[in-house]
């Protein structure tokens, strides 16, 4: 599912960047031309062949070819993809998710700030988009972007975890300078529940 890497931060297409494919027991690095640039955020997905699938900088989407997918510009509108255009800093800040029971879909959970950080505030959201790769010939659509989960001061990054059912997943966000965490519940039914927990210490600033 994650057999891909992408680097490089150069938003020029003609400026190199590389690709790292990661097989169970080695990797490669190799260089490449590639429009996407990113920063600190970046989801890719593979299918389980190992064949990539698209990939995201918290700005945009991109296609197995790495051009924009259908629909899949526009992420995150705000303060924080205005003042990055070329990939949002927020570090683990995408994490893309096979949805449930449809083998053709799948689920982008994505966060930006929406105070300006100088106010340390670090007020951020936390959404979700869906993608069906069955769309435009396979390269895939989005066909639900920018669905607001959580609005809260939030420290970067989202974790997620397989359910018990072996069917179902648990998304992770992590409320900032606090012991709180969001558990995000996803199901065939879509973003099931949305519920916090303590964890009983609280997290370092900001994250």
């Amino acid at each position: 599912m994650n057999r891909v890497w992408l680097f490089g931060n150069s938003s020029n297409q003609l400026s190199p960047k590389a690709r790292m494919l990661i097989d169970s027991n080695s990797y490669s690095l190799n260089q490449e031309l590639r429009k996407m640039a990113v920063r600190g955020t970046q989801a890719t997905l593979s299918d389980h062949n190992g064949n990539f699938l698209m990939s995201s900088n918290g700005v945009w989407i991109a296609n197995a070819l790495n051009d924009t997918m259908m629909n899949g510009s526009g992420l995150n509108p705000g303060w924080d993809v205005n003042a990055h255009p070329n990939g949002l800093l927020w570090d683990y800040g995408n994490i893309i998710i096979p949805f449930p029971g449809d083998p053709d879909k799948y689920i982008l959970f994505h966060q930006a700030y929406y105070t300006d950080i100088f106010t340390y505030t670090y007020l951020g959201g936390t959404h979700k988009s869906i993608i069906d790769i069955a769309q435009n010939g396979g390269l895939g659509a989005v066909i639900e972007k920018n669905d607001t989960l959580i609005v809260d001061k939030m420290s970067t990054g989202l974790a997620a975890c397989k359910h018990a059912n072996g069917r179902d997943w648990w998304v992770i966000a992590q409320k900032d300078s606090s012991d709180i965490v969001y558990k995000i519940l996803l199901t065939p039914n879509g973003v099931e529940s949305i519920a916090t927990q303590n964890l009983g210490y609280n997290q370092f600033f900001y994250g």
